[in-house]
């Protein structure tokens, strides 16, 4: 074949692709003329197994003269070799078998079918192997191997020979070893091939390998071919630095001379400082953290385009397992977590278990006892632990030695003992220990707000009420109509009875320290008790807490909404009706509601209320409409909306809450629907009418109730 202008064999990789194109779309459509009866697929078919056969007769023959050149593993290539002849006579066979030119073969044309293709499949199958490796549909891309001290990495095995895997193997390996040469080891490296050894010792800067690499692109020689992976910059700087120093292949990196050359390389190959960034998590998307905080959550990123996360839960007094739900996609990614002066308990402490890379979490003046810190152990990462102003004692110590990487500590005000604290902090010296007030941790000496405590803010006969404070010595004051406190007001006893609406305003006093901020909450006695609730219209979604019953049960939701204590209305009116335990005298209803733009939840934008006596038989007695929420309104609001009419004697009161239905125009998604969440209607008769904006005079009792 020498007389011909290009060297023919060498089209053997371009008409391989033929016979299986061809002898592939007869199956296809011969497959097709059994399923499609009514159609006449059968000149194709045989035209395309025609052209298949032909086909694989050349490709036959070009691919036995170019196994000539050699550079091949001889397995592979002899089960190539044969495959493909048993290809071109199975493709004739199959298309005789078609025209039906031989009886026999006519009758055994659709095992044919079955056999070409095996056939077909199997010699492509060899052929890659050989091109690109028996393992070639298994590998995937590697990225550069970490170590913890790349001075400590040898820079063959960890840097030089991952190179050629990547790069030069494909052509250069037992089964495939162009031009004689073997680069998957140490052993081929030095021996070379073909054209020669690879490394000039005398004149590193000119070793065969250098010379291949740097040649043009248009040039035959050039190494890697043109249409494969080229080598880059990077890794060409890598190759040179290496074989310049002596191409040592037990050296280490610190070894090798002239490593400020190639510094900013090497730094790809090292591993990061610390647990966090070995983790190799790219940052959220802002929708995802805006997703989280429109579910009630308060969630924020550590740092600018950081993929770590900071939950703040505190002073939360409503958490649940649910609180916790909407975070479980992304617990390991939360290194911050803030669930001080909240009512997270030992029961809640399950919930931590999730956070495998947490970093610092805050837990003072929080519910948590020695049991529920059993879970720290789960927690290998954890840096920093506030226990300041909880229960736990030196029981909790054993729990908390179990945290290896632990560097700050905070115990003041706990019931842990001198004794057995100075003991740990003996065992544990690398641990800072705060064990008093800390002026940078808990801020100029400010006292923190009372936390004011109580089973519910909704009532019906009484309510006992608690103001507590991690700080000891404070005196606690109080008003209950609503006014701002002073050192004049009276002093929190133990406990409060309340027997009325009330809303408390207490802040914190102590000699020495500046006063604390004013905390507030609003405790609503509802006057008449409803027997049941019924909703003639469903929730949307998941939002369906306890349907009917969730409007008369007294449980009042909070500002996560997604606690699972209200009912929540997308883009539709809600409509309810209670029913008293006999005919009594009501004069008002009112509706207990939350906005949060945000999240496109709204107030309701009016009501109508209607009474019974009989359940059948509703007159309007009453109807109320609300200004819409003001474009600078953004944050999460409780609201408590009163219709009064006159007295009127029922058992029934049927109320329609109107929903403005369309996100507002100012709003980000303007004309999106919107959301009404409601999660209690309160009833009340003439002597019992609820007072929104506090009491001229209420009536509560003292108590020692401890």
């Amino acid at each position: 074949m020498e007389w011909l202008p290009i060297n023919i064999a060498r089209l053997h990789p371009l008409i391989v692709h033929l016979p299986i194109g061809f002898l592939l779309l007869g199956m296809l459509m011969e497959g097709l003329q059994r399923w499609q009866k009514h159609n006449n697929y059968q000149p194709a078919i045989g035209l395309s197994l025609l052209l298949g056969t032909l086909a694989s007769i050349v490709a036959a023959a070009t691919g036995w003269w170019l196994a000539e050149e050699g550079g091949y593993e001889e397995n592979l290539l002899q089960y190539h070799r044969w495959l493909g002849i048993a290809t071109v006579v199975s493709a004739l066979l199959l298309y005789l078998g078609h025209k039906a030119y031989v009886p026999l073969l006519a009758k055994a044309y659709p095992h044919l079918l079955w056999v070409c293709g095996a056939v077909l499949f199997a010699a492509g199958h060899f052929g890659g192997a050989m091109t690109h490796g028996t393992d070639y549909l298994f590998e995937r891309p590697v990225a550069p191997q970490k170590v913890e001290d790349i001075e400590e990495a040898l820079v063959y095995d960890i840097i030089i020979q991952p190179i050629m895997d990547q790069k030069c193997t494909g052509c250069h390996k037992p089964s495939k070893s162009k031009g004689g040469l073997l680069l998957t080891d140490q052993a081929g490296l030095m021996a070379g091939g073909d054209s020669g050894p690879l490394f000039n010792t005398a004149i590193p800067a000119q070793s065969l390998l250098l010379e291949r690499v740097h040649l043009p692109m248009e040039v035959e020689e050039h190494m890697p071919p043109e249409g494969k992976p080229q080598l880059s910059e990077g890794e060409i700087q890598l190759l040179e630095w290496w074989m310049i120093n002596g191409a040592c292949f037990d050296c280490k990196v610190g070894d090798v001379e002239d490593r400020a050359a190639v510094a900013t390389l090497l730094e790809a190959y090292q591993a990061p400082a610390d647990h966090w960034a070995k983790l190799y998590l790219q940052p959220l998307p802002l929708e995802t953290v805006q997703k989280l905080n429109a579910q009630g959550l308060r969630v924020e990123v550590a740092a600018e385009d950081s993929p770590f996360l900071l939950v703040n839960m505190a002073r939360d007094t409503a958490l649940n397992t649910r609180s916790f739900a909407p975070l479980s996609k992304y617990a390991g990614r939360v290194i911050e977590l803030h669930c001080g002066y909240s009512n997270f308990s030992d029961a809640l402490a399950d919930q931590l278990t999730g956070f495998t890379n947490l970093k610092k979490l805050q837990l003072q003046g929080s519910r948590i006892t020695d049991e529920g810190l059993s879970v720290l152990p789960k927690l290998p990462h954890l840096q920093v632990l506030n226990l300041y102003g909880t229960a736990v004692t030196d029981a909790s110590l054993e729990h908390i030695d179990q945290l290896p990487g632990l560097q700050h500590l905070y115990l003041w005000q706990t019931d842990i003992s001198e004794t057995g604290l100075s003991e740990w902090m003996k065992a544990h010296p690398q641990v800072i220990v705060q064990r008093e007030a800390d002026r940078e941790v808990f801020g100029t000496a400010a006292l923190n707000p009372p936390l004011i405590e109580a089973p519910s803010t909704l009532f019906h006969d009484s309510m006992v009420i608690r103001a507590v404070s991690n700080f000891k010595g404070v005196r606690v004051h109080y008003t209950l109509d609503g006014t701002p406190p002073d050192a004049a007001s009276p002093v929190f006893p133990d406990s409060l009875v309340l027997r009325e609406t009330a809303e408390i305003r207490a802040f914190a006093l102590k000699e020495g320290w500046n006063d604390s901020e004013v905390e507030q909450a609003r405790f609503v006695k509802a006057g008449l008790r409803a027997a049941r609730g019924e909703l003639l219209n469903p929730p949307s979604g998941k939002f369906q807490a306890q349907g009917g019953a969730s409007l008369v049960d007294l449980q009042k939701g909070t500002e996560v909404f997604t606690a699972g204590n209200w009912l929540g209305y997308e883009g539709e009116h809600m409509s309810a009706v209670m029913e008293l335990p006999a005919s009594t005298l009501l004069s008002e209803l009112t509706i207990s509601a939350l906005s949060r733009p945000a999240s496109w939840i709204f107030f309701p934008k009016g009501a109508i209320v209607f009474v019974s006596s009989d359940g059948r038989r509703f007159r309007e007695v009453a109807r109320a409409d609300w200004p819409a929420i003001d474009k600078d309104v953004a944050e999460a609001e409780l609201k408590y909306f009163p219709i009064e009419f006159e007295p009127v004697d029922a058992r029934y009161v049927k109320v329609e809450v109107r929903s403005p239905l369309r996100n507002p125009d100012w709003h980000p998604n303007p004309g999106g629907k919107s959301w009404i969440f409601l999660d209690e209607i309160l009833l009340s008769g003439p002597e019992s009418a609820f007072n929104p904006g506090g009491l001229q005079s209420s009536r509560v009792e003292s108590s020692n109730i401890k």
